[in-house]
């Protein structure tokens, strides 16, 4: 009896999988994704529209009621008067919008105004007067013949007669200062500022009330050849240093042009430092960049030159005082942009006070930072991979990570040249303590070495194999561990993104990680009580929720895609394999709707780098742009795989192989992919690792192969469409070779499929257009034509005039078509569509299309 009711189940199930739907192209248009919603500063209502909608059709939520209001052809909102409204553009009008009840007025009072959610004022211009209105309660204070104004929590400072005034929006305002006004900087952050008055700078507190002299700029003796724009600069009463703002005294002589209309001669020189394609007029030679940097020392009254001219960027501390600078010296390294695209540097520290220049260090691929403080330059050395500080007084630099006791790089780095940091956290206790990343966790630093490195986690990420890092930015300059701080993290083991909360120091407590999804913040409340965010996984779309910051409480406010219950949709799970070369590797298997481990699938590899990280991925049914819709064939009854490919500098090839023929062999072997029908996809640099696969093997039955690079010789000199030779791409980034082409001739060769066409039995689908800028359309053309010459079944897909994907929709509707056809075909057995048997000759075009 048992046995009868399992079966019966089984059979519900089965019944139930046959009742949905399968997805295809005439399903997409059900599918919404949701754009960057936002939420007002009191966390009681959303705004929010659907990227493929109409961009004026928004949808306002009321976030305790869950009630949904659409609005149409309200154009760019925003909340206003900590939530209470809203401002948006209907018909080139400008509107407010009362949350409460509704109440809609047009804003006729003036052409703009400028507000925010953070605050309940506004302020406009009426003709000679600037207005600012408490938009919540109607009261409006008018200043007459006012030239500059702000605002701010209530309170107001401007400028009349030459004075500075300030104070409450209603009541008395004070004259902060008096006499002429040539320039005025205010920072609403540290309500301070400064004033330039018949050249000389002052500056002003609000929160003292006290004005203080700084500097004379008659004091200032302007360098050779430049002249000092005067100006109110951000500086502060006890500043004893800053970077002196200089124009050249005279404009270079314009050079009239060869009056010779009938050619235009395009040199190239061997060893100009930009190569012609990367050149743009009127900033090759000189420009501000290029211009010598100049420190003024307040007390002593000194100008001195810190960088002469076209020597690149001064580095000056950010607080009043400091002795040196650090000065970066691009120009001997310009012309080895071509083959690492990273402009790499000279160091050197200069003396503010005398000019003295000490190289420190050459030819840097990274460029060192001040601390906050100013009394520490800091130092991430590629080669060494370890985080320094430089000694001002030496110049040398000292090891601040070792005694961290793990790695500060990135351990998974497999490009050659530059192995990078996880990254610089920012700075506690005024500057003195550097906080660092390792693989996991947050390491504080003591950088007068007083203190042994701890950790600001406790280790909690290493412990539980979590990634903590700071949510929504990824630097803060001054740390507050006097307030908890909001983490994002990876759990390496489920593959999930969540939230925790750096509670105290060591502290840390999970908010939202759960294994089977995401957890992201998209906005929190300006009162810090609540926030909007998304969960998702393969199954579950991106909807937006709502809840407190303790993640204890939350509701569902959108529900997006609904009709995703009525298709045939599929799992996402990591499977893991031996590589032949007997490493651990995994990867992403997604399974149809319904799976029965008995029977083995078509199967489709498709992959690039990494996509183990994405198994929570949710992946919407749309048209394809250069690659499959893993959605659309996993419900059409394909298994989709998505192995994660591990390189050996000077080998991508055999690394791709190793990894990815691996992968699917084990699935074969384990009775889930069938052996006859497996495919291939890859596109761009996919499309490289593709193309040499098949050289390599016959276990695919077909591949799309989409705009890769199938003869490293050429590619290597190859022009980008942003100017750029390729060079950079070999020798230090993702093709991994690590070596110049004269250096590793055979290995260039060996990874080119090119010179190994004669091996490829695999059917081939070559998509690639002639407009392609990021790889060259011949390297298609020569895959195809190779193929042809040797008589074996190819096709070329070119969207003419097509970049290196498909950007338009009518494009992407073919090309979804022609790929699902080809791999139906050759995966299926289905009959081969007649574009395949037939061809399109150009009479044909756009005549017949032959789906």
């Amino acid at each position: 009896m048992k046995g009868k009711l399992m079966l019966v189940a089984l059979l519900g199930m089965q019944v139930a999988v046959a009742q949905k739907k399968t997805i295809d192209t005439t399903a997409y248009s059900e599918w919404k994704r949701i754009g960057t919603p936002s939420l007002s500063y009191d966390g009681q209502w959303m705004l929010y529209r659907y990227s493929q909608e109409d961009s004026h059709l928004q949808y306002l939520v009321n976030t305790a009621s869950g009630k949904t209001s659409a609005f149409e052809k309200m154009n760019s909102p925003e909340f206003l008067g900590k939530g209470k409204w809203i401002k948006f553009t209907r018909n080139d009008s400008t509107i407010l919008r009362r949350l409460k009840d509704g109440h809609e007025e047009a804003w006729t009072r003036s052409s703009y105004f400028i507000g925010n959610d953070n605050s309940t004022t506004l302020g406009y211009t009426e003709g000679k007067k600037q207005v600012v209105l408490d938009i919540n309660t109607g009261d409006s204070v008018v200043l007459n013949d006012v030239s500059r104004c702000s605002f701010f929590d209530g309170n107001v400072i401007y400028i009349r007669d030459n004075q500075l005034f300030t104070g409450p929006l209603k009541g008395k305002h004070t004259v902060l200062f008096s006499g002429p006004i040539d320039d005025f900087n205010f920072n609403m952050e540290k309500r301070a500022g400064t004033i330039l008055s018949d050249r000389k700078v002052y500056y002003f507190s609000l929160k003292t009330g006290k004005v203080s002299f700084v500097f004379d700029y008659r004091d200032v003796k302007a360098p050779a050849g430049y002249k000092v724009n005067e100006q109110a600069n951000m500086i502060t009463a006890g500043t004893k240093q800053f970077v002196l703002d200089v124009s050249r005294s005279e404009k270079p002589a314009m050079r009239r042009p060869v009056q010779n209309p009938d050619f235009t001669l395009e040199l190239w020189t061997w060893n100009e430092p930009v190569t012609q394609k990367l050149q743009r007029k009127g900033v090759y030679d000189k420009n501000m960049m290029n211009q010598a940097k100049f420190i003024y020392n307040v007390d002593t009254k000194t100008v001195v030159e810190v960088a002469p001219e076209m020597s690149g960027m001064v580095l000056a501390p950010s607080c009043e005082s400091f002795d040196y600078v650090i000065s970066l010296d691009p120009a001997p390294y310009k012309i080895d942009v071509d083959y690492r695209y990273n402009n790499n540097v000279d160091i050197y520290l200069v003396n503010v006070h005398t000019g003295e220049r000490k190289l420190i260090a050459k030819d840097s691929y990274e460029n060192p930072s001040w601390s906050p403080n100013g009394k520490f330059a800091i130092y991430y050395d590629t080669q060494k991979k370890i985080w320094e500080k430089i000694d001002l007084g030496t110049g040398n630099f000292i090891n601040i990570s070792d005694q961290i006791g793990f790695p500060v790089n990135d351990e998974e780095w497999d490009q050659p040249g530059r192995n990078p940091a996880y990254g610089l956290v920012g700075y506690i206790d005024g500057g003195n303590t550097i906080v660092l990343y390792d693989r996991y966790d947050m390491w504080a630093v003591d950088l007068a070495g007083q203190r042994k490195p701890y950790s600001l986690t406790g280790q909690y990420g290493r412990q539980h194999k979590v990634v903590l890092r700071l949510n929504g930015v990824e630097y803060m300059e001054n740390i507050d561990l006097s307030k908890p701080i909001l983490l994002r993290s990876f759990n390496e083991e489920t593959k999930s993104h969540g939230l925790y909360r750096l509670q105290s120091l060591a502290k840390v407590e999970k908010l939202a990680d759960n294994p089977d999804y995401d957890v992201r913040i998209h906005s929190i409340a300006g009162d810090g009580h609540s926030c909007i965010f998304s969960k998702q996984s393969y199954q579950i779309s991106p909807d937006v929720w709502y809840g407190d910051m303790e993640f204890k409480k939350s509701k569902q406010l959108t529900d997006c895609n609904p009709q995703q219950k009525d298709f045939n949709w599929g799992t996402a799970k990591v499977v893991k394999w031996k590589t032949f070369d007997g490493k651990d590797d995994e990867g992403l298997l997604f399974l149809p709707e319904g799976y029965d481990s008995t029977k083995t699938y078509p199967m489709i590899v498709d992959f690039y780098e990494t996509h183990s990280q994405d198994l929570h991925d949710y992946i919407v049914p749309e048209y394809s742009t250069s690659t499959i819709n893993i959605s659309t064939y996993v419900s059409n009854g394909y298994l989709v795989f998505r192995p994660d490919v591990h390189y050996i500098i000077g080998k991508p090839g055999e690394s791709v192989y190793n990894c990815v023929v691996s992968g699917v062999k084990y699935l074969i072997d384990k009775g889930i992919a069938d052996k006859e029908a497996v495919g291939l996809q890859g596109h761009s640099f996919g499309g490289y690792e593709a193309s040499y696969l098949v050289t390599r093997t016959d276990v695919f039955k077909c591949a799309n192969i989409g705009a890769g690079v199938v003869n490293m010789t050429y590619n290597y000199t190859a022009m980008r469409q942003n100017g750029a030779p390729s060079l950079f791409k070999f020798e230090s980034e993702q093709y991994r070779m690590g070596k110049t082409l004269w250096e590793d001739k055979e290995g260039y060769v060996n990874n080119s499929a090119i010179f190994n066409a004669d091996k490829i039995h695999t059917p081939i689908m070559i998509f690639h257009n002639d407009k392609d800028g990021a790889v060259p359309f011949s390297h298609g053309l020569d895959l195809f034509l190779s193929m042809r010459r040797l008589r074996r079944p190819a096709w070329l897909l070119n969207y003419k005039g097509g970049n290196h994907t498909l950007e338009d929709l009518p494009a992407q509707k073919d090309f979804t078509i022609r790929l699902q056809g080809f791999f139906d075909h050759y995966l299926k057995k289905k009959p081969m569509p007649r574009w395949m048997s037939e061809g399109i000759s150009v009479d044909e075009r756009n005549v017949d299309q032959k789906y």
